[in-house]
C-alpha cells in the first residue's frame, strides 16, 4: 500500500459516532480474530480522549512499551503509525533522535477518526508490523459492515 492509499484507508475506516463500548467490542474481535487465525499472541490498547478503554495482554506477553511507542508516534503524527512507517521510506522524516524518545516507524497504529477528528487510537503488538497494521484494518472493516447491516 501506499501512503495515497492509506490516507483512504484512513478516511474509509472513521465513524459518526464510537463509544467504550465499541472500543470493548473492537478489541474482542481483535482476539477473536487473532485467536480463529491461530497467530501469535498480541497487545491490544484501545484510547479514546487519552484514556485506555480497552487493553488486553494475550498470554505469553508481557509489559506495554510497543503500545506505547505506537501510541506515541500516532499522537504525534496524526496519522496510522504504518503511514508514517512509508512516509519515512520515502522522505527520512524519522531523525534517529525521536527513535530513542519513545517513538517507532512500524504499524500497528490506527486512528479512531469520529466525524473527521482524531479523537484516539486502536494499537496492536506482537506480530510483523505489517501483520499488526492488517489485523486492526481487518476488525475495523468488519465492525463497520457489520454497523452497517444492523
Amino acid at each position: 500500500m501506499n501512503q495515497e492509499e492509506l490516507l483512504q484507508l484512513e478516511n474509509e475506516l472513521s465513524f459518526e459516532s464510537f463509544c467504550h463500548k465499541d472500543a470493548f467490542y473492537v478489541g474482542q474481535m481483535i482476539i477473536k480474530k487473532i485467536t480463529q487465525e491461530r497467530l501469535k499472541p498480541v497487545r491490544i490498547r484501545v484510547v479514546m480522549n487519552h484514556d485506555i478503554v480497552f487493553q488486553y495482554l494475550m498470554d505469553g506477553k508481557t509489559g506495554t512499551k510497543w503500545l506505547d511507542y505506537k501510541q506515541n508516534t500516532l499522537e504525534k503524527y496524526q496519522h496510522s503509525t504504518y503511514y508514517v512507517y512509508k512516509q519515512h521510506q520515502d522522505d527520512q522524516l524519522f531523525q534517529d533522535e525521536e527513535l530513542k524518545k519513545g517513538y517507532v516507524i512500524c504499524g500497528g497504529g490506527f486512528p479512531l477518526i469520529v466525524k473527521h477528528q482524531i479523537i484516539g487510537g486502536i494499537y496492536v503488538s506482537g506480530l510483523e508490523h505489517d501483520q499488526d497494521h492488517q489485523v486492526i484494518v481487518d476488525v475495523l472493516k468488519e465492525y463497520k459492515n457489520e454497523s452497517i447491516s444492523k
